[in-house]
């Protein structure tokens, strides 16, 4: 039966394969720059509200650590992954930045904190100078696996 989980997951796969489409296209885009900027910011997941941010560790590496605490209040999620960042096409006025990596997701709540796998795919884009959206698609590995999404906005520097 098709719901309202199951077509954001659609949803995140063909975002995800979009971006990978734009990515490794070679005559459709033109590559501009690498990263170089870091965000702090806050936006929605499947899960609940999010606290996410980027920082910048090399020309083409990134942390890219988020908190979701869930619509209830009562449990807690951090994902800490380690990302690899495509170089910026220009879409409209603006940049898209893709990116890839893995991570470590800790889960909490009640008498349990779970451990896991994390694998993680999306784009920033950067609408302003001082302004990034941020969307991303994570894949993790605890007792199951388990396909989310975080989009967001931050706030750039």
């Amino acid at each position: 039966m098709f719901n309202l989980r199951n077509g954001l997951v659609l949803s995140g796969l063909v975002l995800g394969g979009s971006l990978v489409a734009i990515a490794t296209s070679a005559g459709t885009a033109q590559a501009q720059s690498y990263n170089d900027y870091n965000y702090v910011g806050g936006g929605i997941s499947d899960e609940g509200f999010v606290i996410n941010g980027k920082a910048r560790v090399t020309r083409s590496l990134s942390l890219r650590p988020a908190a979701i605490v869930d619509y209830d209040f009562d449990n807690a999620t951090f994902l800490i992954p380690v990302t690899y960042d495509a170089p910026a096409f220009e879409v409209g006025d603006a940049d898209l930045l893709p990116f890839g990596g893995i991570g470590a997701r800790v889960s909490t709540g009640g008498d349990d904190t779970d451990f896991g796998l994390l694998l993680t795919g999306g784009a920033d884009y950067r609408f302003t100078e001082r302004w990034t959206a941020n969307g991303s698609i994570n894949l993790t590995f605890i007792d199951d696996t388990d396909i989310d999404f975080v989009a967001g906005v931050g706030y750039t520097f």
